[in-house]
């Protein structure tokens, strides 16, 4: 992992789920442009019935659908190992959220595209 990080939840109101991050890189930023860390709120047992195509008459099981994508932090090129990094992200809510079934992965990404370490996170059951 690139990164060690921890996750803080909230729900500042119905609607919006917030997110607190903070943790260590654990090696240098390399490369122009520096890197993102981005957090993406998934979405699994979703069910899509079709009504045309090849799978006409099937229902599909679509697991981790990105619901929602944010940028938590932004990661300067040189950047040392331990260095500290932290952010927030407020996710707006959809109609039929339910936490068992949605989780996290905070990655850090390169200006190239390139994922450079991948975190996951459940959500806990009372967000």
């Amino acid at each position: 992992m690139y990164a060690c990080v921890q996750v803080t939840f909230q729900r500042p109101n119905p609607t919006t789920l917030q997110a607190s991050f903070t943790g260590t890189l654990r090696s240098r930023v390399e490369g122009p442009g520096g890197a993102s860390v981005l957090v993406a709120l998934y979405e699994s047992g979703l069910v899509t019935d079709c009504g045309r195509g090849e799978n006409k008459g099937k229902s599909l099981l679509n697991d981790h659908v990105v619901r929602r994508l944010e940028k938590v932090a932004a990661v300067r090129e040189g950047a040392s190992a331990k260095k500290t990094v932290s952010g927030t992200v407020q996710f707006p809510l959809w109609d039929g959220f339910r936490a068992t079934k949605c989780g996290l992965v905070l990655f850090v990404q390169n200006a190239a595209l390139q994922v450079l370490g991948v975190q996951h996170f459940d959500l806990p059951d009372n967000v």
